[in-house]
């Protein structure tokens, strides 16, 4: 959506009746034009380059945020409109220091992803130091909360009526995964710090919502592409750009400007309980 056009006619025929479709009204739902969003966690994993692709699409500026600085700034030349910044979302003092140098460069930013995460299955019984579980929480769960911290008071302190979105998991409430407590444990947390921050960020026009995604084509699930399939009732599994439709809506105060403490599963209907 390079440019959203002020004013769109279709004609139909129907029964001997023209219709006319107006989509001036539909296409200015999503637009982001002169919209700021960061994404974390954007220059790897399932999700968050292709969140970038999404909003920029719509017309945002994109600052993309994660520990790989090199990564980023190869996405954000790709974009064109975007800005990388090395951020480390499980160490508040980066976080911290990073907003502290969007704000002084005179950025307002509308929208927070909050996609920066890690997975690491481990069985209670093999977790002899504490120390994966640990990385988890302090990435999957801190990390959202140092950053959802930070863009808020940003929000607050600019009077900007923003959007949060965080990533949970199906993990996080309807199948833990197996051999992942820590993991299945970050991702209900965030569900539940989601819900929680509404009565806080909504006098201050600020919307914060999850999405909870279910399994996504990688090469790591390649061997067992079929097995997984035939647990999910809809009988196919995410690509990368299954989630665009959601993030674009919940992105828009236009689409989406009610909406906020809610968690939006999409799984394909695994939850529900897999194929009878």
């Amino acid at each position: 959506m390079h440019k959203i056009a002020k004013y769109v006619k279709i004609k139909l025929h129907t029964r001997g009746k023209k219709i006319i479709l107006e989509f001036s009204k539909i296409t200015a739902l999503f637009d982001l034009h002169g919209k700021t969003a960061i994404i974390t966690g954007a220059s790897s994993g399932l999700w968050g380059a292709q969140f970038a692709r999404c909003l920029s699409g719509a017309g945002a500026r994109v600052i993309l945020a994660a520990c790989r600085i090199d990564k980023l700034n190869t996405l954000a030349v790709e974009l064109g409109h975007a800005k990388a910044i090395q951020m480390d979302v499980s160490d508040q003092q980066s976080v911290k220091n990073c907003f502290t140098e969007l704000e002084q460069a005179g950025e307002k930013i509308d929208i927070c992803v909050n996609n920066a995460g890690i997975a690491i299955l481990t069985p209670i019984f093999e977790e002899d130091d504490n120390d994966n579980f640990e990385s988890i929480i302090h990435t999957n769960l801190m990390g959202v909360w140092y950053v959802t911290k930070a863009v808020a008071n940003h929000m607050k302190s600019l009077g900007i009526y923003g959007s949060i979105i965080n990533i949970g998991s199906v993990n996080g409430d309807a199948i833990p995964a197996k051999c992942g407590a820590a993991y299945s444990f970050s991702k209900s947390a965030v569900i539940h710090l989601t819900k929680t921050l509404v009565g806080e960020l909504s006098p201050h026009k600020i919307r914060i919502n999850c999405i909870s995604p279910g399994w996504i084509r990688t090469p790591m699930n390649g061997p067992d592409l079929e097995q997984i399939i035939s647990l999910i009732p809809y009988g196919n599994i995410a690509g990368p750009t299954d989630l665009d439709g959601l993030i674009l809506y919940l992105a828009s105060n236009n689409a989406s400007k009610y909406v906020t403490g809610a968690t939006f599963t999409i799984d394909g209907g695994i939850s529900w309980g897999g194929k009878s």
